[in-house]
């Protein structure tokens, strides 16, 4: 092919740098297209009130002029089995189960849209006089937009054919603290003079990698001060808004100070000199949704009447999971190489959820390794042509 101004550009990002655009040439190694979803779909019920051998409708449709008509022939008058009917019914019926499906328990028919957060809802009627719909349906729960060169989660949704990716904006998804606590060590350990009590927290709270935390202690006075002496060394060792850890009469317990911060806990002690471990037990583990990527820049999407284009409930959301790009900062931040990579989980005015930055805002960023990732910076931030502040990273799904 003939080579031209036009085609000898080998970095993009040289030219037009822009949220959620490619680096250089080389930029998009992997990418993940996913519909974007919400946090909840529309939920409505029908009650069987009388239990009849006859023929039981309803009709289902997106909304009011494209009703289906849905029957259920009942033999018997359990209104447990009526139910169960109706529900399979429903779920078999062309035109109706592709927009909800159904499920029973008693004598209710839970009637739940198969795709969260579309505002596109469904509509439950009937006149049939055994029948009754629920009170105030729930209402979907419309995708939060996502705007380019920020990471984006990978959720589910129940489709057709069964259950299915979506995209969902960061912080749609279940975030989890993790708790973790130890055995009586007070009670079930002979520590005793010249004893030696350590504590280890492992976790990658930064971004940058997997590192050990220790605490230890020798013993003074009793078991009891030696596990508070501990208690104090490990908390004073583990960075701010990680993990916290009380001591109650012997019994540890190990918490995320943010939700979707994972962590490990191991340690022992000497008794008499003679080595024995701690055990550790999780009650509440760590829960972090699994990441889609950074959100890519897309031409196909439509200003609003706003000037901004973001990936909105329905769309297709091309995300970046191995490769390089500019992503989104937040506002008045300076990144450099080394730095590490957070995700704002949560945003309060004037913030994005899903930009990222170099240093954690208190609890309400996450490292891009409790999503799935790891990441650097490929230079320092710049202003895009739309005004955001962006910098060049790379990414690589773990």
């Amino acid at each position: 092919m003939p080579r031209t101004m036009l085609n000898r550009t080998t970095r993009v990002g040289a030219v037009n740098p822009v949220a959620g655009s490619a680096y250089d040439a080389q930029s998009y190694t992997d990418t993940t297209s996913l519909e974007v979803g919400g946090a909840g779909a529309r939920i409505e019920t029908v009650t069987v009130d009388s239990g009849v051998a006859t023929t039981y409708t309803l009709s289902i449709g997106e909304d009011t002029g494209s009703l289906v008509v849905v029957t259920y022939v009942s033999a018997v008058t359990n209104t447990t089995t009526i139910a169960a009917g109706i529900a399979a019914a429903i779920n078999a019926k062309i035109g109706v189960s592709n927009l909800v499906f159904a499920t029973s328990n008693v004598a209710v028919v839970t009637i739940t849209g198969r795709q969260k957060g579309t505002a596109a809802a469904f509509v439950v009627s009937e006149t049939d006089s055994n029948l009754s719909v629920g009170g105030a349906p729930t209402s979907p729960t419309d995708a939060t937009a996502i705007p380019f060169g920020v990471m984006a989660e990978q959720s589910t949704a129940t489709k057709a054919a069964g259950t299915t990716f979506v995209g969902s904006a960061v912080g749609t998804g279940t975030y989890t603290a993790q708790i973790t606590t130890s055995q009586d060590i007070d009670t079930d350990k002979a520590i005793a003079a010249s004893d030696t009590l350590t504590l280890i927290v492992s976790g990658d709270f930064d971004g940058l990698g997997r590192k050990d935390y220790t605490g230890s202690a020798i013993y003074v006075s009793s078991a009891a001060q030696t596990v508070t002496n501990a208690t104090n060394a490990i908390n004073a060792a583990l960075p701010a808004n990680t993990v916290s850890v009380a001591n109650a009469s012997g019994v540890l317990t190990f918490t995320a100070e943010i939700a979707g911060v994972g962590f490990d806990v191991s340690g022992g002690c000497t008794e008499s000199g003679t080595s024995s471990a701690i055990t550790f037990t999780t009650g509440t583990p760590n829960a972090t949704p699994t990441g889609a990527g950074i959100s890519i820049e897309s031409h196909a999407i439509e200003q609003a009447s706003d000037g901004a284009t973001k990936y909105t409930v329905g769309t297709t959301l091309a995300a970046l999971t191995a490769g390089k790009i500019y992503g989104l900062l937040d506002a008045s931040l300076t990144v450099a190489l080394g730095d590490p990579v957070f995700v704002r989980v949560t945003a309060g005015a004037g913030e994005q959820v899903g930009a990222l930055r170099n240093v954690a805002d208190g609890t309400d960023c996450l490292p891009i390794s409790a999503f799935g990732f790891k990441a650097g910076w490929l230079a320092t931030n710049t202003t895009d042509m739309n005004g955001n502040s962006v910098a060049p990273l790379w990414i690589q799904r773990v």
